[in-house]
């Protein structure tokens, strides 16, 4: 039998060895991993007016691993909808690899595009921490496969501010993410 010391020891040598712990170690900085749910997507133009690329009051999520990797995803307000005979379907169009959209037209197509916004890739976290930068892999728009974002970033609590300078049809803005932290019940923290 171990003696207490060597028994603490050894699970805090596993522990140490864990593939989170070791990635939380050598990779971003640990306060960023985890789930962060969308709070609002606000522009601030140069005259200080206020616009909502995703309207008032959008949906989404991002997620850090430890391993360094990210997810985000963002629905419009109001939720994008396809017209009703599509959502009548059968459960075919509830399938993986069903093809859902086969009966729409462009316009709609173009809606429902426009209404979500999606990526995946790798992240690093800057070593001062106020900096994040997002590698993309997959995105709903292959012209972004490839590309580097850089963010600035904050977090207060159980609040994630990503923010970053951006031109929209040549108007300069200034576009905050506010995030929070998803708890383990589904909800806010």
């Amino acid at each position: 039998m171990l003696s207490p010391r060597l028994t603490s020891i050894v699970a805090t040598a596993l522990l140490l060895a864990s593939p989170v712990a070791l990635a939380q170690q050598s990779g971003p900085t640990p306060a960023i991993v985890g789930t962060w749910l969308l709070e609002s997507i606000v522009d601030m133009l140069e005259d200080g007016t206020l616009t909502h690329w995703m309207g008032e009051r959008p949906t989404g999520a991002i997620i850090y691993s430890a391993s360094g990797h990210m997810s985000v995803q963002f629905m419009r307000d109001p939720r994008p909808l396809p017209p009703a005979a599509a959502v009548q379907g059968a459960d075919r169009t509830k399938l993986a690899g069903a093809d859902p959209f086969a009966e729409l037209d462009a316009a709609s197509l173009r809606d429902l595009l426009r209404g979500y916004y999606a990526y995946f890739g790798r992240y690093e976290v800057a070593p001062g921490g106020d900096v994040i930068t997002h590698f993309v892999e997959t995105s709903l728009r292959p012209g972004e496969v490839g590309i580097e974002y850089r963010r600035e970033v904050r977090i207060e609590g159980d609040r994630l501010f990503i923010s970053l300078n951006a031109e929209v049809d040549g108007v300069p803005r200034r576009r905050m993410l506010t995030w929070r932290r998803a708890s383990m019940d589904g909800g806010g923290s």
